[in-house]
């Protein structure tokens, strides 16, 4: 049994999901920075259904993450 100190010292866990929701916000924000310069003026019906997929393909690379870490803990048990 591990004891509440060492799972304080344990790093934390690579979040897949996380990249692709950080990356996909950071394109949008690029996108409206643009905008905003005057360098690009993208239409809001494309960036509209890009929000809804890239949450969508988060929401997937989620389920695929869990689903690798569930085979691998009961391979090991």
């Amino acid at each position: 049994m591990t004891s509440p100190d060492d799972e304080a010292r344990r790093e934390p866990r690579f979040e897949p999901a996380s990249l692709v929701a950080g990356l996909l916000f950071l394109g949008i924000a690029a996108a409206f920075g643009c905008e905003a310069a005057g360098l690009w003026h993208p239409d809001t019906w494309f960036l509209a259904p890009t929000l809804g997929i890239g949450l969508a393909l988060t929401g997937a690379t989620a389920g695929a993450t869990e689903a690798v870490r569930q085979r691998r803990r009961r391979k090991r048990s």
